[in-house]
């Protein structure tokens, strides 16, 4: 839970930043800021991968799991879920004035995404909170954007951030113990490679976006994966 915690004290404190000096926040210092956290999800990704046992625990798992997410829509479902939250918020009392508005926006960006799910599992699986720290100073920065254009609801969006993080770590702790080093090192590989996607994304350096939303079936992949691969190779 340490990176649970953190992750909304983050939050909070970039929203408190923002709000203390709204007049004086550039959108130029935000971009930076942005970017180099994009080299810092690129580098956790290549060290996730680079650490990989099975590559073709990746490989398979990726291009099954690609294929599975592409099936259910998932980058689609992703990216529309934030606009439907907030349009089904936008008239009620929740988003009312310029608090609830940055109460909605903040919450919803700061909770719907890849990038919460990984790091929540990695922190449930190998307590391992790195990824939920960096994403920590992510949504820090962009908290400090928001509540600067938005205002004080923007530091309160840290209880949903914190309710989410905290049910799907505390999923993946309960359900580790049944699924042996193996398997979760190639979790841990397979998340590896659909961060280094994100860093991309995020850098701006393919011309097409990577649709890591629609890779997230694979990091459940290596669960079935790696049984029948030990029971294939027991046979040759």
């Amino acid at each position: 839970m340490l990176g649970v915690i953190a992750n909304s004290v983050m939050i909070i404190l970039g929203g408190l930043v923002g709000l203390l000096f709204r007049s004086k926040i550039k959108g130029e210092l935000v971009d930076t800021l942005m970017v180099s956290m994009g080299l810092v999800i690129l580098v956790i990704g290549i060290d996730g991968a680079a650490g990989v046992q099975d590559i073709l625990a990746v490989v398979i798992c990726l291009a099954v799991g690609g294929l599975i997410g592409h099936a259910l829509k998932l980058q689609s479902f992703f990216d529309g879920l934030g606009e439907t939250i907030h349009k089904k918020l936008k008239n009620t009392r929740f988003a009312e004035g310029e608090f609830g508005e940055g109460l909605v926006t903040a919450s919803v960006l700061f909770t719907v995404g890849s990038m919460a799910i990984l790091g929540s599992i990695e922190a449930g699986l190998n307590h391992n909170y790195t990824i939920l720290i960096t994403k920590g100073v992510i949504d820090m920065v962009s908290a400090i954007a928001l509540a600067a254009a938005m205002g004080a609801g923007v530091p309160f969006s840290f209880i949903p951030v914190f309710i989410w993080e905290a049910v799907v770590t505390l999923f993946a702790a309960f359900v580790s113990p049944y699924l042996g080093a193996e398997v979760v090192a190639n979790m841990s590989a397979v998340g590896g490679a659909i961060f280094i996607g994100m860093g991309i994304n995020m850098l701006g350096i393919s011309k097409t976006k990577i649709r890591v939303n629609d890779m997230l079936p694979a990091l459940l992949l290596p669960v079935v994966y790696t049984p029948i691969a030990n029971w294939i190779g027991g046979l040759l």
